[in-house]
């Protein structure tokens, strides 16, 4: 309550081996793969999701 707030460190860095070029294709990688897994996974919970009601609608006609 009386005491100061610490301040957060500021630090001058600035990496010995920059290459801009090198820096954006690894974006433009890690963008491109987690595009891929996203669109591949999606289409998995709803392919469960028909299966599971046509196993129900299957053992609801069975037991009738």
């Amino acid at each position: 309550m009386f005491m100061r707030k610490p301040q957060h460190r500021q630090f001058e860095y600035t990496p010995r081996y920059y290459d801009p070029r090198k820096d954006e294709e690894a974006r433009r990688r890690r963008r491109i793969q987690f595009e891929r897994t996203v669109h591949r996974g999606s289409h998995k919970p709803l392919l469960v999701i028909v299966v599971m009601f046509l196993v129900a609608y299957l053992l609801y006609t069975y037991l009738q």
